[in-house]
């Protein structure tokens, strides 16, 4: 019996704390000393493996000096051959196999870096973090864990956040891709499809036998990212086109598709979260997006010139959270119990 199951049984019969206490020891659904330790142990392995990578790349620069180019490149390519053997020594999912294939990825961004540093090839830093994400790609296919697919997320994060938002419009590249130079606002759309895409994607994995490369914390990072990308895009379209109050800065053409498109990716989330009734994680992020959207709206369009107009905004930040914790809980007590019921009444 897994823990939803166990506090919809306890909440059915309602049981005591001391009943309540009984049922966790029995079940196991409280961690003991075991389960810490084993937590422990993979905190402490997941550390290691990023100092390991990390001490790598700290030695080649700290012995900048006493090794040539030759001997700079020779270091981490060797140590990337034996990341690739010991992962092909023990094939993932075996723990000692992904682990290199994480490693192996670290230090691919080592080589990138190592390369630009030193022929100067002239290419933008969002260009070696694609090119990293590129070159990883197969350790990631091949890793089949999520934690590897979470460092080979992050890389690409980064080169989109650099592209997109870093960069600016007024960037050749975006020159050249649209001479109409193409709105900041746009540009930040772009990462956030990406990840939302990519969450789709590994939930269709979930059930299937590449589930281990989808755990869900993974879905919920990469949604929180693209909702994050989504939320900015429309608080740049808010705060500009009410920042000075004229008629003449209504929202039309690309930023108005800004906001229809977000408004439409929350508005399918949520009413495909309403009809599964799992998980109502996406139905926080879609609360926590429109607030903060609907506050920046009131703080531009009221411009704080009093103190009346600062304490209605607080009282609006204060209540719409309020209002949507309660809800939000609610529907977690709602879902839990009936995910955990059968349609007989039985607890399954």
């Amino acid at each position: 019996m897994d823990r939803p199951a166990l506090d919809a049984f306890a909440r059915q019969h309602s049981l005591t704390s001391a009943a309540v206490d009984a049922a966790l020891a029995l079940t196991g659904a409280r961690p003991d000393a075991t389960a810490w330790r084993a937590f422990a142990a993979a905190l402490l392995h997941a550390a290691g493996l990023g100092a390991l990578g990390a001490g790598v790349l700290f030695f080649v620069a700290a012995n900048w000096q006493d090794y040539g180019v030759f001997g700079r490149f020779a270091l981490l390519q060797g140590a990337l051959l034996a990341s690739i053997a010991v992962a092909l020594w023990r094939v993932p999912p075996a723990p000692v196999g992904q682990a290199a294939l994480i490693l192996a990825t670290l230090l691919t961004g080592g080589l990138l870096a190592l390369f630009g540093q030193s022929y100067q090839s002239g290419a933008d830093v969002h260009e070696l973090f694609f090119a990293w994400a590129l070159l990883a790609l197969p350790f990631a296919l091949a890793g089949r864990s999520g934690a590897l697919w979470a460092v080979w997320w992050a890389v690409l994060n980064i080169a989109l956040a650099l592209l997109c938002g870093w960069l600016g419009p007024d960037h050749f590249f975006w020159r050249f891709v649209d001479g109409r130079h193409l709105d900041q606002a746009v540009l930040l759309m772009l990462p956030s499809v990406v990840n939302l895409l990519g969450a789709a994607v590994f939930l269709a994995l979930r059930g299937t036998g590449a589930s281990p490369a989808a755990p869900l914390w993974l879905l919920r990072g990469l949604a929180s990212a693209a909702f994050a990308y989504g939320t900015a895009a429309v608080i740049a379209v808010v705060s500009r086109h009410h920042r000075h109050g004229s008629p003449d800065d209504a929202v039309g053409g690309a930023d108005a598709a800004v906001v229809l498109l977000f408004a439409a990716i929350s508005a399918g989330l949520a009413f495909a979260t309403w009809r599964r009734r799992r998980d109502v994680f996406p139905m926080a992020l879609i609360a926590a997006a429109w607030i903060a959207i609907s506050t920046t709206w009131l703080a531009t369009t009221l411009r704080l010139n009093d103190i009346g107009a600062f304490f209605l905004i607080a009282a609006w930040l204060v209540g719409t959270s309020t209002a949507s914790g309660l809800l939000l809980m609610h529907w977690v007590r709602t879902w839990r119990a009936t995910s955990t019921t059968s349609p007989t009444g039985v607890t399954a």
